[in-house]
């Protein structure tokens, strides 16, 4: 891996453990739109929550007696989660990272929600995809959501990450010249806090789904309350696969 790649998954990292506590803040519960996944498991069904945050999407199961594993390379975000879920010994937390992961249960179910975006590079992203597919059963689903940077908003018609998508002097002091590629912020804080972002275009997403071998159930373009949208108004692009 190149010095530079190397250098932004640390950076990831590093910013989510110095955020930890204010991001959890504003991640209380899932979204509206993400509020309905439990309808791809049934009692007895075992869930991989891959870069799992403070663990609010576990909420979704809390009325099914499922297995669930959330991990995420963040052990400050892991403390949160391990925190909040002391009592369910059904929910596990771990310090993982999605890049290298592997276990010997396999799963029916696996959430990747704002995840693959901070990967770069084609290969990388790949990588993630495959141990994914690897980590499924026959018939598991992956459901996986991206942020969209090339959302349009105000009456100026502008982007929403304009200001970053746009700013080359930052992606080619990083090492990535993409269009797509962004490094966005948390909040103003003391040093350094841009996170690397990678935007999907919906083609662009579905071929490295192919490419690890799932099968597309379905890929749009949706707003936090899971309505569909397109690139221009959706703030996320969440697609669902199966391995078959």
């Amino acid at each position: 891996m190149k010095p530079k790649t190397q250098k932004i998954l640390d950076q990831v990292q590093n910013i989510y453990n110095q955020i930890s506590r204010g991001f959890s803040d504003t991640r209380g519960k899932s979204w509206q739109g993400f509020g309905d996944f439990n309808k791809y498991t049934k009692n007895g069904d075992s869930v991989l929550d891959l870069g799992c945050g403070n663990g609010r999407m576990a909420d979704i199961f809390n009325e099914q007696a499922i297995d669930y594993l959330g991990i995420d390379n963040s052990s400050e975000l892991i403390k949160l989660a391990q925190a909040r879920f002391t009592n369910q010994s059904n929910y596990r937390f771990e310090v993982g990272d999605a890049l290298t992961f592997s276990y010997q249960e396999k799963f029916n179910l696996v959430l990747m929600i704002a995840v693959l975006h901070h990967v770069p590079t084609r290969e990388l992203r790949l990588r993630v995809l495959k141990n994914t597919y690897n980590s499924l059963k026959p018939g598991g689903r992956l459901v996986i959501s991206n942020w969209n940077l090339w959302q349009v908003i105000g009456g100026r018609k502008r982007f929403r990450y304009y200001r970053y998508i746009f700013d080359y002097a930052e992606k080619l002091k990083r090492g990535v010249w993409q269009l797509s590629d962004a490094f966005v912020p948390w909040k103003p804080l003391a040093g350094d806090n841009l996170r690397y972002v990678h935007s999907f275009k919906r083609g662009e997403l579905a071929g490295l789904l192919k490419t690890a071998g799932f099968v597309i159930e379905k890929i749009n373009f949706e707003t936090k309350n899971g309505e569909l949208s397109d690139i221009w108004h959706g703030d996320n692009l969440l697609a669902v696969a199966i391995k078959k």
